[in-house]
């Protein structure tokens, strides 16, 4: 009786390389997110290996299955790519970057497919400064995104909005994107509402707009009494930053944080406003699944994680029609897209009096949030892969 020796088919090594895993709070960052449900979901014979540039911090109820190396250097950086020489690299929220560039060629001499994740906001188009040094940055900038287009095998995107800004830059072959959004792993479902409204932000800064948040709901009060506006996140620290192009200042997380502390004392809503700090898993989950409405009208935003899990938790959203939140919230459907703070208002108002069109948005929400599992995006990711390898 003849013996079949059975053959273990060899891993397929795919390289991630991002900027770090978790920040001290436990908050991940985003684009970490990705290897890591990758490896949890994986059903092609991938070994995930994951490289961080800066920091790595490891919350104590996560598991991590996969190698991780914390690598700060360009040059070792370099040197493990052609030591372990692997099939796949991808590199995420580097575009533009000298160690991408460099990351990039040593690729395509070594015959390694190349992913680019450039979660690119607009703000990031090289442009002219009143400051020559700022303008000297972002025309070296500029002339290292060039090549990095045709360098990537492959270039994902959370949105057709990045694809959009990215062509400001260069046109390219559309073939060239693909078109994978970030994830959820929230329970899919509801629970009892209760009477607030609820936003959040890991960092909460001008571009992320709380100051309308509070103008508008201090008027919802005025025609509807009885709700709260509970805040997760926190402000900026220490010298972090945002400069305000629009108004050519900048503004610190404390300046910010004294701005809004003070239109809550003009509105007299000191009793109805609640900061509740930074709050991850199950405890955030929590307060979306009994928010009756989120409210997040971000100026800004790549993606926007957080009106996925607001649709997850069964809860409609009220936002502004822009950027990408336009294709991730679906305005009529999932929730309301106002750009102007009455409309705003009128939009929560409406969710918070007519019963039969929230229960009806909170059914689209929760149908909505299906195609967002993590295990959904991860498949995708593998599908890209395995079609670049073969």
């Amino acid at each position: 009786m003849s013996e079949r020796k059975s053959e273990k088919k060899e891993e397929i090594k795919v390289v991630h390389i991002t900027v770090g895993s978790y920040s001290p709070e436990g908050i991940p960052n985003l684009p970490f997110l990705i290897p890591l449900n990758l490896e949890k979901y994986k059903k092609s014979n991938f070994q995930n290996i994951v490289i961080l540039t800066k920091s790595f911090y490891k919350p104590k109820n996560v598991r991590l299955n996969f190698p991780i190396f914390l690598i700060r250097s360009k040059f070792k950086l370099l040197y493990f790519i052609l030591k372990n020489k692997p099939e796949v690299i991808v590199i995420y929220v580097m575009f533009g970057s000298l160690l991408s560039l460099l990351i990039m060629i040593l690729s395509k001499i070594l015959r390694i497919k190349v992913i680019s994740f450039p979660d690119f906001a607009e703000y990031g188009i090289p442009k002219l400064h009143k400051s020559l040094w700022k303008t000297i940055v972002d025309v070296f900038r500029y002339l290292l995104m060039l090549p990095q287009f045709t360098l990537s095998d492959k270039i994902v995107v959370a949105t057709r909005h990045e694809i959009e800004t990215l062509s400001r830059i260069k046109k390219i072959d559309r073939e060239k994107y693909s078109i994978i959004p970030y994830g959820h792993d929230i329970d899919i479902g509801t629970e009892r509402k209760e009477k607030y409204i609820f936003t959040a932000s890991r960092w909460w800064r001008d571009r992320k707009n709380l100051h309308t948040i509070i103008k508008v709901f201090s008027k919802v009060l005025t025609e509807n009494p009885g709700y709260k506006l509970y805040i997760a996140g926190d402000f900026l620290k220490g010298e972090d930053w945002e400069v305000l192009a629009c108004e050519g200042r900048r503004e610190t997380g404390e300046d910010y944080r004294k701005k809004i502390v003070k239109l809550i004392k003009m509105f007299g809503l000191e009793r109805d406003v609640d900061f509740l700090g930074i709050k991850v898993g199950r405890e955030l989950e929590s307060l979306f699944k009994r928010a009756k409405i989120f409210y997040l009208p971000s100026k800004y935003e790549t993606f926007g994680t957080v009106y996925i899990q607001s649709m997850a938790s069964g809860t409609p959203i009220v936002a502004m029609k822009n950027s990408a939140v336009q294709y991730v919230v679906k305005d009529g459907v999932t929730g309301f897209l106002r750009n102007d703070e009455e409309g705003q208002k009128e939009a929560i108002l409406k969710l918070l009096m007519d019963v039969k069109l929230y229960k009806h948005m909170q059914m689209n929400c929760l149908k909505e949030a299906e195609r967002y599992r993590w295990e959904n995006v991860a498949r995708k990711w593998e599908r890209l892969i395995e079609k670049l390898i073969n």
